[in-house]
């Protein structure tokens, strides 16, 4: 009889859990110490209010972990397989708050959070407050994550050179090149690459559609190659060494037993320099660094100008 009521009781709980399951919702927060308890709480009441069931330890600590390292990369893709492959809930609220020092024991408080629902792209939310506690932005934004069109479609971004950090309306979503489940509408992109000056972009993604977009980025000024002035230089020099050995030659009269005939290397000479002069034009024409380079020779009684490099 007490195994019959067990069994009974034992699928009544189960009954109960698949329920909670089904429309059940569980909260993640990391970030500064000090406010992870209060935000926490925040997002909890705000999710019951509105008729959520909640979830604890909606992940298993090893999924916790590796869902943590795919922030700490600011990988949402990753973010994402994680989610839907190990979370015990249909949904999951991933939240990191942070706050500052911001004088006259006030703080400044920044919460970015992510809302994971089952075959969905994310919801994301990022807001800022100065020398506040965080209670109106984790209210304004849940809200706004609420409130976002579920209709979504596929950015896939490439970059020149690859390998940029993406953001996508200020929340980062990984590194090109990347395919991304964003909300439909129009969205603005950001790149970030050291030694490149940041890329920008914007573009309107369909419902169920593919947006394709690509960006390149320019080397800041100070990466940028003296090459051109360097083989510029180098050909002023030798134009003016060549028209001066041109000039300087002398002519056999039958005077001397001797005399120095200097045009033909003069004449290479100088025909070596412009061509270098106008392989610099080139390249800063061209306005970026190059894998390839002018190559010159100069030997006696001869020279070469080529080019040299990957193409």
């Amino acid at each position: 009889m007490s195994r019959a009521l067990a069994s009974v009781v034992f699928g009544a709980v189960l009954g109960t859990a698949v329920i909670a399951r089904a429309d059940g919702i569980g909260v993640v927060v990391t970030g500064d110490s000090s406010l992870q308890p209060q935000t926490e709480a925040q997002v909890e009441e705000w999710l019951r209010v509105r008729g959520k069931t909640l979830i604890a330890a909606p992940l298993r600590p090893d999924a916790l972990t590796a869902l943590l390292d795919c922030f700490v990369i600011e990988d949402l893709v990753c973010a994402r397989k994680i989610v839907d492959g190990e979370a015990s809930a249909p949904q999951l609220l991933f939240a990191k708050v942070e706050g500052a020092d911001a004088g006259n024991g006030q703080r400044d408080v920044t919460i970015t959070a992510y809302w994971f629902r089952s075959g969905r792209a994310p919801q994301t939310a990022r807001r800022s407050c100065k020398s506040c506690d965080g209670h109106t932005i984790v209210d304004e934004a849940m809200s706004s994550m609420a409130g976002q069109d579920a209709k979504t479609g596929t950015l896939s971004l490439t970059s020149s050179p690859a390998g940029a950090r993406v953001t996508v309306d200020g929340a980062d979503v990984g590194v090109t090149p990347l395919d991304a489940p964003v909300s439909a509408g129009s969205h603005t992109v950001e790149l970030t690459k050291a030694g490149y000056a940041p890329g920008h972009g914007s573009v309107v993604v369909a419902e169920g559609q593919s947006a394709k977009l690509d960006i390149s980025m320019t080397q800041d000024g100070p990466q940028r190659s003296l090459l051109p002035y360097v083989v510029g230089g180098a050909g002023v020099a030798l134009l003016a060494t060549g028209i001066v050995l041109y000039a300087t030659s002398e002519t056999d009269t039958g005077e001397k037993y001797q005399y120095r005939d200097t045009k033909p290397a003069g004449a290479v000479i100088a025909v070596v320099g412009a061509a270098a002069i106008g392989a610099a034009a080139y390249l800063m024409v061209r306005g970026k660094p190059t894998d390839s380079a002018p190559a010159v020779a100069v030997l006696p009684g001869a020279g070469y100008v080529g080019w040299a490099g990957a193409f």
